[in-house]
C-alpha cells in the first residue's frame, strides 16, 4: 500500500530580496546623515572656541602692551628739606640713614606706590644740575651711599637721610637716580628664611625714578 506524503509546508516571511537590501541601505543612509550633523555640530562649537580663545589673546596681548607703555612709576623719591647729623628715629615716623650720611644730609621721603607686590631699590647714580644739563657726578670709592632698601609692601613709606654728595658745592642743586624692581613673592621670601639660602631671585630692574631736586 502506498503512503501518501504530505504536501511540503511554505513558509511565510521577509524575503531575502532586493527590499530587504534597500531597508539596511536606508538605515545606513540616515545613520551617517545623523553623524554628519554631529559632526558638524561639534565642528562648529569647536570653531567658535578656537575664535572666541585666539580673541582673548588678542585682547590680553593688547592690554598687556598698553599696560607696560603707560604704566607708572612704583616707587617715588621726594626730597623734604635739609639737616644736620640726623639721628635714626622709629616714631612718630621712621627716620633711617644712609650710609656716610653725617653732617649735612638731604632728606627724602621712600614711598612704594604701587598697588600690588613688594619691591626691592637703590641708587645707580647722584647728578648735579649745570647749565648744561644734569652731569653725574662720581661717587666711586667714597664712603658716600644713596637711598636703598628692600621688601617694601605697597604704601610703605620712610624717611631717609643721605649725606651730601662728595665734590658737591653746599648751594648746588642735584638728585639721586633711583632703580627698583620686584621682591619674591612672600612664599619665596618664607622659604627663603627657612633653608637659609637664597632660592627664590629678586626680580629684574622694572624701572628707575628720579628723584626731586635737592637745594637749600
Amino acid at each position: 500500500m502506498e503512503t501518501s506524503q504530505p504536501p511540503d509546508r511554505q513558509v511565510i516571511g521577509p524575503a531575502p530580496g532586493p527590499l530587504h537590501h534597500k531597508y539596511d541601505d536606508s538605515r545606513v543612509q540616515l545613520r551617517v546623515a545623523q553623524l554628519t550633523v554631529r559632526v558638524m555640530a561639534i565642528s562648529r562649537r569647536y570653531r567658535v572656541f578656537f575664535v572666541a580663545c585666539a580673541l582673548a589673546l588678542l585682547a590680553c596681548l593688547f592690554w598687556c602692551g598698553l599696560r607696560k607703555g603707560s604704566a607708572s612709576p612704583r616707587l617715588s623719591v621726594a626730597f623734604v628739606g635739609v639737616t644736620n647729623n640726623p639721628a635714626p628715629l622709629m616714631s612718630p615716623s621712621r627716620i633711617s640713614l644712609a650710609q656716610g650720611a653725617t653732617g649735612l644730609c638731604a632728606m627724602f621721603e621712600v614711598a612704594n606706590i604701587g598697588k600690588h607686590g613688594w619691591i626691592w631699590f637703590d641708587t645707580t647714580s647722584v647728578e648735579q644740575k649745570t647749565d648744561t644739563g644734569w652731569k653725574r657726578v662720581e661717587t666711586a670709592g667714597t664712603p658716600w651711599s644713596g637711598v636703598e632698601g628692600g621688601r617694601w609692601t605697597p604704601g610703605y613709606d620712610c624717611l631717609i637721610a643721605v649725606g651730601w654728595p662728595p665734590g658737591v658745592a653746599t648751594n648746588s642743586t642735584w638728585r639721586l637716580q633711583v632703580r627698583y624692581g620686584p621682591e619674591p613673592s612672600v612664599v619665596g621670601i618664607v622659604a627663603n628664611e627657612l633653608v637659609g639660602r637664597t632660592l627664590f631671585l629678586r626680580g629684574k630692574e622694572e624701572g628707575t625714578v628720579a628723584s626731586s631736586e635737592v637745594k637749600q
